[in-house]
């Protein structure tokens, strides 16, 4: 319904973002409950190793997210602007390739994971003792890929200005989930294969409400199966250049990830190694709410700059910030004060070792999370305007300059606390960047403002400036 998406230019820009950016957050936290649901159940029935074992996970399954998010979230920027430019047929040939290249990276990422399951997570610093636990997970939760994939196409339909519609994804399958975690793990005791059996089944219906959505009347395109196929080397380098920056971000994490498990193994434990599991889930829990603000400024963002209003653009902006600053603090602050009840969700109440551990951990790990998603936020940013060099700079600033070496540098000088600060302190490095930037992109966008307002007055005005 094409009248619903060019309301994107029109509608005011705050409540235009607040409808799309709410929906957008929920979906992200409900989203996120695959982990942190399955995390509750597996630290309550199986234990430490388990919590260690999805740790060593966690790395391969943020590089399916990240290939994931190549092709997505690069397809729904372009898809938003060909929108606004009321290209329909581009658009529909944007969504054809996308979910021809999806089916190619599932078949390749599954038998590939399959095929190297052990090396893999030896790779990812699984400790011994957690190798069967983590054999049982990772061997199961790879035949999800596909449909982890699918889901990510919701990013169109928040482009098409469905925010609501889109955010169902995360909530059909989040529920389900969360039923089928108990019936598995806390009925049927089947541990870490009934964790990863409940995610798969979960992520499955969260595919096919997809899928349902693109095969409706309110879709502009359409599953058609005849426009799912390779359109040339142009459209591909246009979808990996504008998927490029989040794609970085995450495979960029999931090797910040893998180095820190064995920086926790050298310098702490297994039970500090288990305890990072929770905190890094609650650390995206977090993360999760910024990013949901940017996914509901892409769309808007997007559509305004190819229709070159670039007043409304500069608005979009600066809306987001404020909504961001809001949503990053107030559940900081709470972690920051709840930081013990926080993480005794996730684990038996008797193991005080792993809780003292986990709580200090906690509160030192997270400790500047409002600075790192200022950084996240001018690098969606231009991601939302199709400026993938610059995005990219930004997120491989923060993590590669920055975190890695950290990450590999203080343990060496202050131990276990050097595993902890390392992330703050590359954040704030970022952070000082980001800013830079985004100030000369502001000023840029005021001149670009001045000139669209007096070209909005009669002619002969425009032609006298």
């Amino acid at each position: 319904m094409r009248e619903h998406t060019e309301k994107l230019g029109t509608d005011p820009v705050t409540p235009l973002l607040l409808k799309l950016a709410l929906p957008s957050m929920a979906g992200l936290i409900i989203g996120n409950l695959y982990v942190i649901v399955d995390r509750v159940f597996v630290g309550k029935f199986v234990g430490a190793e388990g919590l260690a074992a999805m740790n060593a996970a966690m790395p391969i399954m943020m590089i399916i997210f990240a290939i994931s998010i190549l092709i997505g979230r690069g397809s729904a920027v372009l898809y938003s602007i060909e929108l606004g430019r009321k290209n329909y047929n581009e658009a529909q040939k944007l969504f054809g390739m996308s979910m021809f290249l999806y089916l190619i990276a599932a078949a390749v990422i599954t038998a590939g994971g399959l095929l190297f399951l052990d090396p893999l997570l030896y790779l990812f610093g699984i400790p011994p003792e957690a190798l069967h636990p983590g054999r049982e997970y990772l061997s199961v939760s790879l035949f999800g890929t596909i449909f982890i994939m699918l889901g990510f196409q919701n990013n169109l339909i928040r482009g098409e200005g469905y925010s609501g519609l889109a955010m169902f994804t995360q909530v059909i399958g989040a529920v389900l989930n969360v039923g089928l975690d108990a019936l598995f793990v806390a009925g049927f005791g089947w541990g870490m294969a009934g964790a990863a059996w409940a995610t798969v089944i979960a992520q499955g219906a969260s595919a096919l409400w997809v899928l349902c959505y693109f095969s409706s009347h309110r879709s502009i395109s359409k599953l058609d199966w005849r426009t799912f196929r390779f359109y040339g080397r142009d459209y591909l380098w246009r979808i990996f250049y504008n998927g490029c920056s989040p794609f970085a971000i995450n495979i960029a994490g999931s090797l910040i990830w893998t180095i820190q498990n064995h920086m926790l193994l050298r310098y702490g434990s297994l039970l500090a190694m288990s305890a990072f599991g929770v905190i890094l889930t609650i650390n995206q829990l977090l993360m999760g709410l910024v990013f949901g603000v940017c996914m509901g400024m892409q769309p808007l963002a997007g559509y305004n700059y190819g229709a070159q209003k670039f007043f409304r653009v500069l608005t979009t902006f600066r809306s987001t910030v404020i909504l961001a600053m809001l949503f990053a603090l107030v559940p900081y602050l709470a972690v920051q004060l709840f930081a013990r009840e926080i993480f005794t969700l996730f684990v038996d109440s008797s193991n005080s070792e792993l809780i003292n551990i986990g709580v200090y951990s906690m509160r030192c790990f997270l400790l500047l999370l409002p600075i790192g998603c200022g950084s996240i936020l001018v690098s969606q940013y231009f991601q939302s305007i199709g400026r993938a060099p610059v995005a990219l700079f930004i997120a491989m600033t923060r993590q590669i300059v920055f975190q890695i070496p950290l990450v590999l540098l203080l343990p060496q000088l202050f131990g276990y606390d050097g595993v902890l600060f390392a992330g703050p302190a590359g954040d704030t490095l970022a952070f000082f960047i980001a800013a830079y930037l985004m100030r000369r992109e502001l000023r840029r966008l005021r001149e670009a403002a001045d000139e669209e307002e007096e070209c909005a007055l009669p002619p002969e005005t425009c032609n006298a400036a």
